[in-house]
């Protein structure tokens, strides 16, 4: 369960980072294609806008990854915990 659990974890992070570098390849690419000074001051907040929006959406979707992972690999401590406090009281 673990090793599933860090398999998305990793694919996830993957994913991260293959769209980060795509959006800086494509910005770069539209900054080379600036034609004036203005245009440049105009690409670039909006840029750096478009990567905090997405930042914040893949931070959303590594939380809800690592809920997820903590959650797994906690769940078989908590079965035995539950399961000695049970054979506790029935002893």
């Amino acid at each position: 369960m673990a090793k599933t659990t860090g398999n998305e974890v990793s694919l996830k992070t993957i994913a991260a980072l293959r769209a980060n570098a795509e959006a800086g390849v494509t910005h770069l690419e539209a900054l080379v294609a600036v034609k004036s000074v203005s245009e440049f001051f105009e690409l670039q907040p909006a840029f750096l806008r478009k990567q905090i929006e997405e930042a914040a959406e893949q931070a959303a979707g590594f939380q809800v990854v690592m809920m997820r992972a903590s959650e797994d690999v906690s769940k078989p401590i908590k079965d035995a915990f539950k399961k000695a406090l049970k054979d506790r009281k029935a002893a």
